[in-house]
């Protein structure tokens, strides 16, 4: 039986240094990966788009990394273990699904942050941490000033229908129908609206209809804004 190794394959890698890797370099870039993971975590926890805050998810974010830290130190050391860790990591298989697209980005950034550290270039990782939280606080705010909003009316007659959708277009200006609903001769609208602030005080005009009994207000992430 023919055995075959990978070292029959590439016979240079037998003689390939292997660097040897200091406690304290170990220590210092886990200790610039906190650091630095740290500010990942406030801007994660400052700008999170999800109703409820992740708390387990947020502290998973600096452990991961300096996690990815510590391979990348290990596979530049010697290049047959990064082979054979590329081949461990390949037979992994993640089953928490991220939900929220925004969480990803958290999650993407960690792992690069883990990875440029690891690499050795500590000033690309301080500059592109600083840059991209400024980037995202940036985009947050620019976000905020138009925001969207579902603006659900019940009323006890279909009626009024035109009524209640040029109050609509008078308050918020534009607005998409999303759902109409009527049953037993009750009328029920689901509207998307776009406001530069919540606007809760104009929303009252429309109970002010006949025959409208309840307006909601919610915005896209399902928080309750007013009714």
């Amino acid at each position: 039986m023919l055995l075959v190794s990978i070292l029959d394959i590439f016979p240079d890698l037998s003689s390939s240094p292997v660097s040897e890797v200091s406690v304290g370099t170990l220590a210092f870039n886990l200790l610039w990966v906190f650091v630095f993971s740290t500010l990942i975590l406030i801007t994660y926890r400052k700008s999170y788009q999800t109703t409820v805050y992740n708390r387990s998810f947020a502290i998973s974010l600096p452990i991961v990394s300096m996690v990815t830290s510590v391979i990348i130190i290990t596979v530049s050391s010697n290049i047959i273990l990064s082979l054979g860790m590329v081949g461990a990591l390949s037979i992994v298989r993640f089953r928490t699904a991220i939900k929220n697209p925004f969480d990803t980005v958290f999650m993407f950034w960690a792992v690069g942050l883990g990875i440029t550290v690891g690499a050795g270039f500590l000033l690309i990782a301080a500059a592109s941490t600083i840059i991209i939280s400024l980037v995202i606080f940036a985009l947050i705010a620019f976000e905020m000033l138009v925001s969207s909003y579902f603006l659900i009316v019940r009323a006890d007659s279909y009626n009024n229908e035109e009524l209640i959708l040029e109050q609509v277009k008078e308050l918020f200006g534009k607005y998409t129908l999303r759902n109409k609903t009527i049953k037993d001769g009750k009328l029920d609208l689901t509207i998307e609206v776009r406001s530069k602030q919540h606007n809760t005080i104009s929303v009252n005009k429309l109970n002010e209809i006949e025959s409208v009994k309840s307006v909601i207000l919610l915005s896209h992430q399902g928080d309750y804004i007013a009714e």
